[in-house]
Formats: C-alpha cells, sequence, structure tokens
C-alpha cells in the first residue's frame, strides 16, 4: 500500500512537471518574441500551440513508463504472497 501511493504521487508530480515546463518555456519564448519583433500576441499563442504536442509526446512517454514499473512493482507483491 506504501509503495504504491508513493509511486502515486510520483507519478502525479512528473506529469506535472512535464506539463508544466514546456508550456511555460514555450509561453515565455513566444512573449520575449512578441515584445521583440512587436507582433502583439502571435509568438505567445504559437508557442503554447508548440507545447500542446510535445506535452502529449513527454506525458505519454512517463505514461509507458510508469506502466512498465507499475507492472514490476505488483509483479513484485504477487511474488512475495
Amino acid at each position: 500500500m506504501k509503495k504504491s501511493l508513493i509511486f502515486a504521487f510520483g507519478m502525479i508530480g512528473t506529469i506535472g512537471f512535464a506539463t508544466v515546463v514546456p508550456l511555460v518555456a514555450f509561453a515565455f519564448l513566444g512573449k520575449y518574441l512578441d515584445s521583440h519583433f512587436r507582433t502583439g500576441h502571435n509568438f505567445f499563442y504559437t508557442g503554447i500551440a508548440l507545447a500542446v504536442p510535445v506535452i502529449y509526446l513527454t506525458v505519454r512517454q512517463v505514461a509507458q513508463s510508469a506502466i512498465r514499473d507499475f507492472d514490476t512493482l505488483t509483479n513484485d507483491k504477487t511474488k512475495k504472497k
């Protein structure tokens, strides 16, 4: 029970981090380019749009890794019984 709870909180943190970092990075880059080229919010919105596929691919990779780790964790529990 304790390991699965720690695993769940770790996954929440990892997915949150994998979501926030690209979103903030692309948004700040877009904001900077908008101020540099005086283009309104065009680069900002483009940065957000480019962050979405990056977030998807990152979260997908993290989820696949988590599924493998969870299977290993549950298989260890069944072997101990």
